[in-house]
This record gives C-alpha cells, sequence and structure tokens, in this order.
C-alpha cells in the first residue's frame, strides 16, 4: 500500500489547482518513512484522509507534541515532566502572573510548558493517576493561556478539576506550572 503518493490531476481540476503543491516539500523518502509509520501503527487510508483534511492548528497541535517527546500521559509517567516555578515564587514570595507569563515568553520556556488539550488529557486518567502524580498541588498550563488566565487543575471532591486563574493576581509557591524537562 503506498499511502504517500501525491493524486493525479483529473479534469475537473480538482487538486491541481491549488496554488502550491507542498507534497513537493517533503522527500520520498520522508513521505515512504511517513507512511510506513503511519502502515505499521496500523493506519488505514481514511485516516491518512482524516489527517490530511484536519485543521492547521489540529496539525500544529500533532507536529509539537511530537517535538516535545510525545504525549503528555507518558511523559509524566516516564518522570519526563516537572512542577516549575519562577524563583519570584518560592519562599513565601510571589510574583504577578503577567510577569511570569512575559517571562517564559522571553526565555523560550513557554513551549515546554502544558497546554490546555494537555491538562484535559491529565484530566482524562482521573482522580487516582492525578493523587499519583500531583498529589496535593494545583498544576497550571502556562501554554494554554486564553484571554488572560491560565488554565489549571486540582483535585476536589474526589474528582479531577478545571479551573482559571487570571494573569493579574499574585501567584506564589501554590502554583507551579507543569512542564517537561
Amino acid at each position: 500500500m503506498e499511502l504517500w503518493r501525491k493524486p493525479n490531476t483529473n479534469s475537473n481540476g480538482t487538486c491541481a489547482t491549488k496554488e502550491k503543491d507542498m507534497s513537493l516539500t517533503f522527500s520520498n523518502g520522508q513521505l515512504r518513512q511517513a507512511g510506513n509509520s503511519l502502515a505499521a501503527a496500523d493506519w488505514s487510508a481514511e485516516d491518512l484522509t482524516l489527517l490530511g483534511q484536519a485543521g492547521r492548528d489540529r496539525l500544529i497541535g500533532i507536529r509539537d507534541s511530537l517535538r516535545r517527546g510525545g504525549d503528555i500521559i507518558t511523559a509524566i509517567v516516564e518522570d519526563r515532566t516537572e512542577l516549575w516555578l519562577h524563583e519570584s515564587q518560592k519562599g513565601n514570595r510571589y510574583m504577578q502572573g503577567r510577569v511570569i507569563y512575559a517571562h517564559l515568553q522571553d526565555t523560550g520556556l513557554l513551549a515546554s510548558f502544558a497546554d490546555l488539550a494537555e491538562l484535559e488529557a491529565i484530566k482524562a486518567k482521573g482522580i487516582e493517576f492525578f493523587r499519583q502524580y500531583f498529589a496535593g498541588c494545583a498544576i497550571f498550563g502556562w501554554r494554554g493561556v486564553r484571554d488572560d488566565d491560565v488554565p489549571y487543575l486540582i483535585g476536589y471532591d474526589g474528582q479531577v478539576v478545571l479551573g482559571w486563574y487570571w494573569l493579574g493576581n499574585d501567584w506564589d509557591s501554590d502554583y507551579p506550572g507543569l512542564r517537561r524537562k
């Protein structure tokens, strides 16, 4: 099965009328390797079509997940994550969330932090998983900031709860970010 071949031009102009054929960006070897890997993982031609039809943001998320070393659950289980605090959050000190966020952006650290989708994946694992790895902690996903709020997870009343904390608030040592090492 050759999943990597580009479609032929047809008479009604579909596929052939695109401004630039991005499949030429990749070598035949790269396309074969991707096709072989997908086939080995039991992907069907329909699955590949769905991947090709995925929106830009979803594809960027998949790419970023691969670049970061895979999914967040595997990273947690394999001890490739840590709870991170800015120096000014340590030892009964605090600082405004906006300052922390600017620091993460300026230093390039932001890309290593969990985002909302990853927090949702952790939440889906349930309270036992959360307690095993984050007992007594709230964990913040700095890469998931939306509308000046940072998403976080906390164990509460026997379940994992997703909340949002405003960047304008003060942040102390009770507010660690979850990041890949």
